[in-house]
């Protein structure tokens, strides 16, 4: 059987090997939920896409045919009458894409003349490597179609602004990785290669178990691709491997790689084999009578998004013991945001000015300055959010932890906290939320708002635990 290639084999290849080979080879029973949420947040893409191309006046000819064979001729003939397209579909053998946009340009082709480039619309700001081989992958798709092979692809990132790409230089790479990507598909099972983005995969779970299984190099949290192919290169495939290699044979076969990078790449894979963690830069923290721990809920399906509640443990340090309060600014309907807002606003104003405010990664920051762009907020505010404290600069920073991954949850739950709910994320939130707003069975709204409030106070709670870790670790 045949498989065919698609941007998405790109996407999956380079989230992991492994899981695009499972997608093909892999046992079906083992294959978990795609979240509902994940498909809502698909078709808000394509929401997003069309008020994009409407507000900067982009009006391309859609093709919604659901055969793709049918898609693909109307494609083709939307391309040989010089038409700018919106979803259309391009097939050669076993390749098919469906690029957002195909717009026409001068120059001759097999279509008449005129040929045509590809521009994706996306939310992030910058060009990513997922998107050099997504729009490398349209471009060469083009070729074959109309016979030349267009220079530069585009995107119009999320500011709408657009970001040309010149594919000439990435089609050494774009080749590379396609002749392993063919090898997979024709049942090269290839070794499981970790990241972030696994888990965003239903086959997250059985990576994981391979991994482990195998005791896979890919444990160590954050190693490169080209650090891992290197070290494999040189026999080094596991993370007991790399615990118990001599460094200084170490540092003579593997090429590339500094021996500052090395030496803690060994180190963490020692603390990966020995399940424990290294002190490696004292955490400076500051000390104050009153901490607050901050955590945002954002409706990321709303447009725009909806930052619907705003959570926080105040710890106030007595003499004798320490007091913590949660405290929530829930935004009940929509129209309510800014005003919700301005009421959490107001509730730090009441806080010593000495008080420091801790939050886990750049989420808030981000959120804090979006809204006080459209909303306001007085200056005292502004000042205390400009001296916010992110966690995870100074946990990765200071502490190699024995965890595959950096997450506030990876961490706690090594630091032995455990949230309430079983099924706790932030897509479940959000599920929860909407159904909260939307579900007229008051035991049902009950219970969705204390699944609600309870994940985001154990997420302020868990934000608690590492700081106090943290805040205890000496050199």
């Amino acid at each position: 059987m045949r498989h065919r290639i698609s941007a998405s084999t790109f996407y999956q290849y380079l989230s992991c090997p492994l899981q695009l080979w499972f997608a093909c080879y892999g046992d079906q029973k083992k294959k978990g939920i795609v979240s509902p949420i994940r498909e809502q947040l698909f078709r808000a893409g394509r929401a997003h896409e069309v008020v994009v191309m409407r507000d900067l006046g982009i009006s391309p000819v859609l093709v919604d045919c659901e055969d793709e064979q049918q898609a693909f001729q109307k494609t083709l003939a939307l391309m040989k009458a010089g038409k700018t397209i919106y979803q259309g579909t391009l097939i050669d053998g076993d390749w098919i894409g469906r690029p957002d946009i195909l717009i026409p340009k001068r120059g001759r082709s097999r279509l008449g003349g005129h040929h045509y480039t590809v521009q994706d619309i996306k939310l992030t700001t910058d060009l990513t490597d997922e998107h050099r081989y997504q729009l490398t992958f349209y471009t060469l798709l083009l070729e074959r179609i109309q016979g030349i092979r267009p220079r530069y692809a585009s995107i119009l990132n999320g500011a709408r602004k657009t970001i040309r790409f010149d594919n000439t230089e990435f089609l050494e790479r774009f080749e590379r990785t396609l002749t392993e990507i063919e090898k997979i598909l024709a049942g090269e099972k290839p070794p499981p290669f970790l990241s972030g983005s696994c888990k965003d995969s239903p086959w997250f779970q059985a990576c994981i178990q391979e991994a482990v299984t195998t005791n896979d190099l890919s444990l160590v949290y954050k190693i490169w691709r080209n650090e891992y192919d290197r070290l494999r290169e040189a026999g080094v495939k596991t993370v007991t491997d790399l615990a118990h290699a001599d460094f200084f044979r170490l540092e003579e076969r593997v090429r590339h790689i500094s021996s500052s990078r090395l030496a803690r790449l060994q180190q963490q894979a020692i603390g990966l084999a020995e399940k424990t963690h290294f002190v490696i830069e004292q955490p400076e923290l500051p000390v104050a009578a009153v901490e607050v721990f901050y955590d945002i809920e954002t409706d990321v399906l709303s447009a725009p998004p909806l930052q619907y509640l705003h959570g926080v443990l105040v710890v106030r340090h007595g003499k004798k013991e320490s007091r913590a309060v949660y405290k929530l600014f829930l935004v009940r309907n929509p129209k309510q945001e800014g005003k919700v807002w301005k009421r959490f606003c107001a509730f730090l104003n009441t806080l010593p000015k000495d008080a420091v405010i801790y939050h886990y990664g750049r989420y808030e920051q981000q959120v804090v300055a979006d809204l006080a762009k459209r909303y306001g907020a007085p200056r005292a505010a502004l000042e205390r959010f400009s001296r916010m404290i992110d966690l995870s600069r100074i946990a990765q920073r200071c502490v190699l932890f024995p965890t595959q991954f950096y997450s506030l949850k990876d961490l706690a739950k090594y630091l032995g906290f455990h949230w309430r709910h079983k099924e706790a994320s932030g897509l479940n939130s959000i599920a929860w939320y909407q159904e909260w707003r939307k579900n007229k069975v008051l035991a049902v709204r009950k219970r969705m708002l204390t699944d609600i409030l309870e994940y985001n106070e154990d997420d302020v709670r868990a934000t608690r635990v590492l700081k106090d870790f943290l805040a205890g670790v000496k050199m």
